[in-house]
């Protein structure tokens, strides 16, 4: 059945635990041995009280009935625990997965999707995989053996009122077939429009300060709202066809059970049947009709896992467009740091315009490179090349002397420290974020890279110092402190190459000198590449890159740039003169 693929797509999760599911279906199968045995006490319980009137009988039947029940409980809570570790680990497993490959895909893949709709992946449609693992499986094996186990006994206790019973089965099937496929449908639209519901309200939480100060929290709520009400309106949908299949399978059961009643009734007055025969008749029935009816309700559910299986898996088997190669080069050692763009051409899509057209560079060990030009140059896209987030179109890029895409990654990057214009912080302490530049970093190595980053001072100044919370994003920072935390970070990781995006745009005079001062010390016999931000570091530049339409039109120093480039001179006028004056009027 094609609502049932995923689980054979979880098959490979749920394989180191077949003991464990061995066992869990064993007891299923005892609880249901149980269950199936109840009505046939039940029968000679009756007939003991009505037919022979054996009031020892009686309570024999009654005490194995209270002994039996007895086991079941404890059989039927070994199995919901075993169920429920086996399906939490499956899930575990399943989520650190999808994780891991969200995780590992392009920034171009992000470029194109909401975070919250990912989240909503992880949290909300493995959750409902979850489910059907945890309960409806389960469910659906002791239904089934109760099905053919009480059809089994009815057929060989009255075949005339079997028939009657059966009579129901087909049209709780079809009911349950048609409205099943149905829920999947609107259960796929919910969780899709409640995926984007989730993705704005993650949107808003982080960009709160926009929001706030352009007074457009109503907006914002009306957009969510919006969402979310359509998110009601499929819910209702859903519990329509959801109640239409519970009327009518309930109906169709209890119609069959009116019948047995009817029919049963004559086949005692005719002397054909015992009393007790037939209220174990009915129970049978009743859990016959039970099954049918809770088999219906597993399909729906399976039809809502099978949606949200489908949209997990799309991103597990989607293969990131960087990926190491099969056969990986290492780098010399040492590594000196040597970066060279040979003939490179790219752009970010097939149907876009080129960034890069035969672009040619070669940065040699130790030197300091700057790159400037007007906005969409594609200076940032050059930074991007290194570490590989993106792939060239044509030509190489080359670390040491081996192209980027002939190193694993790790090892790539792993040489590579980036100091963006915006730094961002995780929500944790001050440390934990100073570790991510290298986790096993001690104390003093923390403490050493945030007073060479100008950092320690207000580190220092916290009440709980390198174990203060920065909140979210680092928000509770300004953003030359968060700055400065960035450049210890990459000191921790002692890079041999450095990029540096607009590191120090955007501060005021005081925070723009420690974070100058903490670069010079970072970029200490490091080859760096520096995007052109404020003045003084392109002016100490060992050589100035001047990028018009995604090719080199000029390199040189500052002086020579300003003699002899239109595009440089353009550029220093209009970007550079108020940063200079601003330097030489506080006698910089």
């Amino acid at each position: 059945m094609k609502a049932l693929g995923f689980l054979r797509r979880l098959a490979p999760r749920l394989r180191p635990h077949v003991w464990a599911i061995s066992a869990a279906s064993v007891l299923i199968l005892l609880s249901s041995a149980i269950g199936l045995a109840f009505p046939l006490f039940v029968r000679d319980l009756f007939d003991a009280a009505f037919l022979e009137s054996n009031a020892d009988r009686l309570d024999q039947y009654a005490i194995l009935l209270l002994a039996l029940f007895a086991v079941q409980a404890v059989v039927n809570f070994a199995q919901s625990y075993l169920t429920a570790a086996v399906s939490e680990r499956v899930i575990a497993t399943l989520r650190i997965d999808l994780f891991a490959a969200l995780a590992s895909q392009t920034p171009g893949f992000y470029s194109n999707r909401r975070v919250g709709e990912l989240s909503s992946r992880i949290a909300s449609d493995a959750g409902l995989v979850q489910q059907v693992l945890r309960f409806g499986i389960p469910e659906l094996l002791r239904q089934a053996v109760f099905l053919v186990g009480a059809l089994v006994i009815v057929t060989l206790t009255s075949p005339r009122l079997t028939l009657v019973t059966l009579t129901a089965i087909p049209f709780a099937i079809g009911v349950a077939w048609f409205f099943g496929i149905r829920v999947r449908r609107i259960s796929t639209g919910i969780q899709d429009t409640l995926a984007a519901a989730v993705a704005r309200a993650e949107q808003v939480f982080t960009q709160i300060r926009v929001v706030q100060s352009f007074g457009r929290e109503p907006y914002e709520r009306g957009r969510f709202e919006l969402e979310v009400e359509e998110t009601y309106r499929g819910g209702l949908r859903r519990a329509v066809a959801r109640a239409s299949l519970t009327g009518a399978v309930t109906f169709t059961a209890f119609a069959a059970i009116v019948l047995v009643f009817w029919e049963g009734g004559r086949l005692v007055l005719a002397g054909q049947l015992t009393f007790g025969t037939l209220i174990a008749f009915l129970l049978y029935a009743m859990s016959i009709a039970g099954a049918i009816s809770s088999v219906a309700g597993f399909w729906t559910n399976v039809q809502e896992a099978a949606g949200a299986a489908r949209r997990i898996f799309e991103h597990l088997d989607r293969e990131p467009a960087i990926r190491d190669p099969l056969t990986p080069r290492s780098l010399p050692t040492p590594i000196t740091g040597r970066v060279r763009f040979d003939g490179v051409t790219f752009r970010y899509g097939n149907d876009l315009p080129l960034v890069l057209e035969g672009f040619d560079l070669d940065i040699q060990p130790g030197e300091t490179v700057a790159l400037v030009g007007s906005s969409g140059a594609g200076k940032s896209t050059v930074a991007a090349l290194i570490p590989r987030f993106f792939d060239v179109e044509d030509g190489s890029v080359s670390v040491d002397g081996v192209d980027v895409r002939e190193l694993r990654l790790d090892d790539l990057r792993g040489v590579i420290g980036i100091v963006p214009q915006e730094p961002m912080l995780f929500a944790g302490t001050v440390r934990e974020n100073l570790l991510y530049g290298r986790l096993d970093a001690t104390k003093a190595e923390v403490v050493r890279a945030a007073k060479a980053a100008h950092a320690h001072e207000f580190i220092s100044g916290f009440p709980d110092g390198y174990d203060q919370a920065v909140g979210e994003r680092g928000v509770t920072l300004s953003g030359g402190q968060r700055q400065r935390m960035a450049i210890a970070r990459v000191m921790l990781k002692r890079p041999s190459i450095l990029i540096l995006d607009e590191a120090s745009s955007s501060l005021d005079a005081e925070s723009e000198r420690l974070v100058q001062d903490a670069l010079a010390r970072l970029m200490e016999d490091r080859t760096t590449l520096v995007i052109a931000h404020r003045l003084s570091t392109v002016i100490e530049a060992d050589r100035i890159v001047v990028i018009d339409g995604g090719r080199i039109v000029d390199i040189g120093r500052h002086a020579e740039l300003l003699d002899r480039s239109s595009v440089y001179s353009r550029l220093y006028r209009g970007q550079f003169e108020a940063a200079l004056a601003s330097v030489e009027a506080s006698g910089g």
